[in-house]
């Protein structure tokens, strides 16, 4: 079986991370904000203060510059998303 294409993805705080290019992520719509509104979740869940947006589904593949990831360590903005 071949194997997929990875995303190298590099965010504002200098870290990257690699990713297969159909891993479905997170990244942040609306927001983030420190007010809940309709239809917004908390995206921090363990982190005060809690910041809240709308959430939206999609492959590695599709992320670009400037959209805002949500990892395990917090939001993050993409600064680069490429094929590696």
């Amino acid at each position: 079986m071949p194997k997929g294409q990875m995303i190298r993805v590099r965010l504002s705080d200098a870290s990257t991370l690699e990713l297969p290019e159909n891993e479905v992520v997170q990244v942040v719509t609306e927001g983030p904000g420190e007010k809940a509104q309709e239809g917004w979740v908390r995206i921090n869940p363990d982190e005060k203060p809690a910041l809240y947006g709308r959430v939206a589904k999609m492959r590695a593949v599709a992320l670009a510059q400037g959209q805002q990831l949500v990892t395990y360590r917090g939001v993050f903005a993409i600064e680069s998303a490429r094929r590696g």
